[in-house]
């Protein structure tokens, strides 16, 4: 069965993206200027007359630009474009402003204005204001990464770092670019140089803890996101990471709370809901694993893997046809998801439809070209419907995924021996064998394919080695026993197959072979005793009772030999009547 879909990254922004403004060192001080008419004597209006001065253009350009700082710090950020639009009237040339303005468009995301007015910072700055310069470069760096031109924004950052190695923010930024560009080893180095300049910015940690995680460095990542929440314990993406993390190393509890927590802390946080259900899920807790779904699916109706969850819960409860919606749904809000087109494979093929299930196989390695079960399952079903060559290459292609698949080797094995090539089928059952080197039915399929090319020795030792894994195996005892008897083996052929019969007390043939070679070998006795047995479980065998016919008659036995040769002549009739 298929794992419910955990959250891949595939469509996850990156933590925090928005614009982390560099700190300027200095701030504007409004001053009197040519523009500044009003009598200082004057009693001041207090709120009404900064409103009345604004609306008859009484206020300053330095004023307009103070008030505009004032504006962004509170977050006010369309009214601070609006004063320092108001500003750049009066001033020109003013690094600080253009600065301020390029922050404010960027904040609003309107990159192109932002862009035009960080780069006049940059021009307008004092050369001496390197700190200045750099939180421009820095800005716009953040403003080239919001446009996804990732050259520009390196280009910006390496700048801002050249003027001012310390700014922790750049090296945050450059760890994210390599983040986004799945540079895992250079995003962490950034990350680790940012922290060494400010190890109380959660945001950091954070974000090397997501690196790490997909390094598959689970124990880091678990460290990092801990520092986090040691720093931010109401961030509520660092306890859904810690929570997928404690899922993947099966600490289900600890997952759930984490889970939970995240969600206290951001009750719209669908991805923690679909998280919270798989963790759910994993205790067997249904019924609530299908609540979290549902909850995420009622903020987020467009969730595709919550939808692909709800399904694998239908399909675990045998309830097909809700599952089928539930994955179509999925697939509608997003055709790529492979696991359910997969799902919906396995649910056809249970319900015997193998025209829609090989559609779905197909769809699911169409949208993953290296989704080894879905080429496995597809060549499974082509063979089960007569199309064997579809099915060879499509285990072919899972062994190209993966090498180290035994059941497509052995699969393949069996297609090649169907086609009458019996050495071909050996070369990957032995491959099959190095894999797991134990496998029954793998071990039985060699024995059998080097009897059928008459290498009588190779199939021999191969049964040796079952029996000595599969002793009470009552099959492996009577072929062995055979083989043995095949070069006239018999003091090793016996006790086969009387081991095989202890096993198995009704197998008739292991009987009659027993019989037959004591009656060859002179154990008349013997000889009667297994056959007597033989007709006790097999009635109707006609073989058994010619031969005790035969038995009691050379032992003297006439009245015992005259009711096996009545059963046999009764026998024999019936058997010329069909």
């Amino acid at each position: 069965m298929p794992t419910l879909l955990r959250l891949k990254f595939l469509n996850m922004n990156i933590k925090r993206l928005c614009c982390v403004a560099y700190l300027l060192l200095f701030f504007p001080v409004a001053c009197s200027s040519s523009y500044d008419t009003k009598d200082k004597s004057t009693t001041k209006g207090g709120y009404l007359r900064s409103i009345t001065g604004k609306l008859t253009g009484a206020l300053s350009a330095k004023e307009h630009k103070s008030l505009g700082i004032t504006y962004f710090k509170k977050g006010m950020t369309e009214e601070a474009i609006d004063e320092f639009n108001f500003a750049l009237q009066g001033i020109h040339q003013d690094g600080e402003l253009y600065h301020y303005l390029g922050k404010a468009y960027l904040e609003t995301d309107q990159l192109g204005k932002a862009i035009n007015d960080l780069n006049n910072a940059i021009t307008y700055y004092d050369k001496s204001n390197t700190s200045g310069k750099a939180g421009a470069y820095n800005d716009l760096g953040l403003a080239y990464k919001k446009k996804n031109d990732f050259t520009e924004a390196f280009s910006a950052l390496n700048k801002c770092l050249e003027l001012d190695p310390s700014v922790a923010d750049a090296y945050y930024t450059m760890a994210l670019l390599h983040l986004e560009k799945d540079q895992l080893n250079e995003s962490i180095e950034f990350l680790k140089k940012a922290i060494s300049l400010d190890a109380e910015n959660s945001d950091f940690h954070f974000s090397l803890g997501l690196a790490f995680y997909r390094k598959n460095l689970s124990k880091k990542a678990l460290m990092e996101f801990q520092k986090t929440l040691d720093l931010n314990p109401k961030d509520a993406e660092a306890h859904n990471y810690s929570g997928i993390i404690y899922y993947e190393t099966d600490d289900i509890e600890k997952s759930i709370f984490s889970h939970k927590i995240a969600i206290q802390l951001k009750n719209n946080y669908t991805d923690a809901y679909n998280n919270l259900g798989i963790a759910l899920f994993a205790q067997n807790n249904v019924k609530e694993a299908k609540d979290a779904f549902a909850f995420a699916l009622r903020l987020k109706p467009d969730f595709a893997e919550a939808h692909y969850n709800l399904g694998l819960i239908y399909s675990k409860e045998g309830s097909s046809k809700e599952a089928i919606e539930s994955l179509e749904q999925a697939i509608a809000i997003n055709d790529a998801i492979a696991p359910a087109h997969f799902k919906l494979g396995e649910i056809y093929a249970e319900s015997n439809m193998p025209e829609k299930a090989l559609a779905e196989y197909e769809n699911a390695f169409s949208d993953d070209p290296n989704y080894e079960e879905a080429f496995y399952n597809y060549g499974e079903l082509s063979a089960a419907t007569g199309e064997i060559a579809k099915s060879i290459t499509a285990w072919k292609k899972t062994l190209e995924i993966n090498p180290t698949n035994a059941d497509a080797y052995f699969n393949l094995g069996v297609a090649f021996y169907n086609q009458g090539k019996i050495d071909n089928a050996i070369s990957l059952w032995l491959k099959a064998l190095k894999i797991n080197p134990d496998d029954y039915t793998t071990l039985n399929n060699i024995a059998d394919a080097y009897e059928a090319k008459g290498k009588k020795d190779k199939a021999i030792k191969t049964w040796e080695k079952i029996i000595e894994i599969y002793p009470d195996n009552a099959l492996i005892c009577y072929k062995l026993g055979n083989a043995y008897a095949e070069k006239n083996m018999y003091a090793s052929a016996l006790p086969l197959w009387e081991q095989a019969v202890t096993i198995d007390p009704a197998f008739v043939n292991a009987y009659y072979n027993l019989g037959n070679i004591y009656k060859k070998i002179g154990k008349q006795d013997e000889a009667l005793e297994v056959f007597s047995k033989l007709a006790d479980i097999a009635p109707d065998d006609i073989d058994a009772h010619k031969n005790l016919w035969f038995l009691y008659k050379e032992k003297g036995m006439n009245s015992e030999a005259q009711t096996e040769l009545k059963i046999y002549n009764k026998l024999k009739s019936l058997q010329t009547e069909e």
